[in-house]
């Protein structure tokens, strides 16, 4: 009794293989949900800006209950800037990570798209209370939420082509049929 021999992977290199369109397209949708991620992280950065005082203070009434008086609020005050830099450039360099992923995906490397697709599936989940409305409060706090949910729409539609069948021998490197 004879059974089918599995398919064995292609061994030319990544640069001889054509790219998908649907990886084309994945490409294009991450790149969309990375601007969004700087849009948001500007938004968040802006909104910590203009709420310093109410972080000054919740931070002053914090340091009171626990009885050390370390910080001054003028201490806590000129922290503020340089906690509104850091978050900044923080967020950047991980969304230039991201983008590093994301190229690497378009390169073909299963890796990149598994990651892809665990960070992508955190992101839509974290997204579902927005969906159904809880923490979305008025001004930035509606826009916020329209970007998250944009940015959950954007990121399903970018796993779904990953991992279609044209995707699938792409990044398995199978042989054309």
């Amino acid at each position: 009794m004879s059974f089918p021999l599995p398919p064995t992977p292609d061994r030319s290199t990544p640069a001889d293989r054509p790219i998908p369109q649907d990886i084309v397209t994945a490409y294009q949708l991450w790149c969309g949900v990375l601007v969004l991620t700087v849009v948001t992280l500007l938004f968040g950065a802006y909104d910590l800006w203009n709420g310093r005082t109410d972080l000054v203070d919740m931070m002053t009434e914090m340091t009171a209950d626990t009885g050390t008086q370390e910080l001054s609020r003028s201490d806590l005050d000129a922290a503020i800037p340089l906690v509104v830099i850091l978050t900044v450039v923080f967020g950047l360099a991980i969304v230039g990570l991201l983008y590093l992923v994301v190229r690497k995906m378009c390169k073909g490397r299963n890796w990149a798209r598994m990651a892809l697709t665990l960070i992508g599936v955190f992101m839509t989940l974290s997204t579902l209370p927005t969906v159904f409305g809880v923490g979305v409060g008025g001004g930035s706090g509606l826009a916020l939420g329209v970007i998250s949910i944009v940015q959950a729409v954007l990121t399903v539609g970018a796993i779904v082509l990953m991992h279609r069948r044209e995707s699938n021998a792409y990044f398995l490197r199978l042989p054309e049929n």
